[in-house]
């Protein structure tokens, strides 16, 4: 990689596990040819900054202390490898991705970019972060938005610089084999013939999943073998576990926790739902895709652009669960038009939101802003040296 003809660091808050997590593991993974990849975890790694490496990729944890004095120690850590791995690029994920990335690229003399993953939205920020933003933002090439919707949320609070901010849609790889749907059925306790929908996400008020129980609970009043599985972790699991008994769900609603099989449990269902009141792109509703899934999901965010409604799944108000339950009863009722929109979905999938093509487009942004940046450097050069005329 030292030889590489450009040298890309991602720097994100930490590296656990999570959907731009996986998304930089995409960048790792189907990087062209003359790229070298380089991730940075300020706080923390984790399986994904293990998985980064046995891709490859150099990694790097400056473990940040939470303090000011921490954080600019940090930062200049974090200028200080930029010079030393001799960087091309460095491309910040997110709010503290992004500040630190920006800021220790200026002392290094670096061009920047950032990712947005998400959507703006009050309260995502410290009270500080809106008067630094366009700071950070004017001190950018690009802002990389993964999907038109995060696009505009950013770009219209900062009108003035709205040019910088550009939608390059996620994507994922091909899934890995993934086991026997029987087997895998199996092992989960489901009847071979049961109709099962699927939701995976942290159980946090974002996604909504009292929404989801509500709904399901109506649908399955007319469909007594349905089941719902929900596999994710969070605060509101206990909560959660209380509203499925309330509701009298029992057994027909489990929560499996944390899962690192994902690709396996979209084999054992048979559609998936997401009943988010907010999104970015959804990583999990492209694995849907992908797996061959009709979706079920709520109209927020990026989830539009990825699900062609009546065609790939259906799109319902966010945290109306009549209508929830009534596009959950339809589909688990109807396998024959769920498998359609499912095969439908993955081709949409294969068409839009792939790793390979994702990747593709970020790397042509790099490229183009360090010619940017070696113009502006040759022109101050020639401003700070005078032009001189030959004759």
């Amino acid at each position: 990689m030292n030889g590489a003809a450009l040298r890309v660091m991602h720097v994100m808050e930490a590296m656990h596990q999570g959907g731009a997590e996986s998304l930089v593991l995409e960048h790792v993974r189907h990087a062209g040819p003359g790229i070298g990849t380089l991730v940075c975890a300020l706080n923390r790694g984790g399986p994904a900054l293990e998985a980064a490496r046995a891709l490859g990729a150099r990694c790097f944890v400056l473990e940040k202390r939470r303090s000011p004095a921490g954080g600019w120690v940090a930062l200049r850590r974090l200028a200080a490898l930029l010079r030393a791995e001799d960087v091309s690029v460095v491309n910040g994920h997110n709010p503290t991705g992004g500040l630190f990335a920006v800021a220790a690229a200026r002392l290094a003399g670096v061009p920047a970019v950032r990712t947005e993953h998400s959507l703006h939205y009050p309260g995502r920020h410290s009270v500080f972060y809106p008067a630094i933003e366009p700071i950070a933002t004017r001190l950018v090439r690009r802002v990389l938005c993964v999907c038109e919707a995060v696009r505009a949320s950013h770009a219209r609070r900062m009108p003035r610089l709205a040019g910088r901010f550009v939608t390059v849609a996620n994507g994922i790889s091909e899934a890995p084999a993934v086991r026997p749907r029987a087997a895998l059925r199996a092992e989960l306790g489901l009847a071979p013939d049961a109709r099962v929908a699927l939701t995976v996400g942290s159980l946090t008020p974002q996604k909504a999943q009292h929404v989801l129980l509500e709904a399901f609970a109506r649908a399955a009043r007319e469909l007594p073998g349905a089941s719902l599985l929900v596999a994710g972790e969070g605060r509101l699991r206990a909560d959660l576990e209380a509203r499925r008994d309330a509701l009298g769900l029992g057994a027909r609603v489990r929560f499996l926790g944390a899962r690192a099989d994902v690709p396996d449990l979209m084999e054992a269902a048979d559609l998936f739902a997401l009943s988010s009141v907010r999104e970015g792109l959804s990583v999990t509703l492209l694995e849907a895709m992908r797996a061959g899934r009709a979706v079920v999901a709520s109209r927020v965010g990026g989830n539009g652009e990825a699900v062609a409604d009546g065609a790939t799944g259906m799109l319902v108000p966010p945290g109306d669960a009549l209508a929830l339950a009534a596009a959950l009863r339809v589909l688990l009722d109807d396998p024959d038009r769920a498998a359609a929109l499912g095969l439908a979905g993955r081709r949409r999938w294969a068409g839009r939101f792939t790793a390979e093509r994702m990747v593709r487009e970020t790397e042509e942004i790099y490229a183009a802003v360090t010619r940017e940046q070696r113009r502006a450097s040759t022109r101050t050069g020639e401003l700070a040296g005078g032009v001189h005329d030959p004759a």
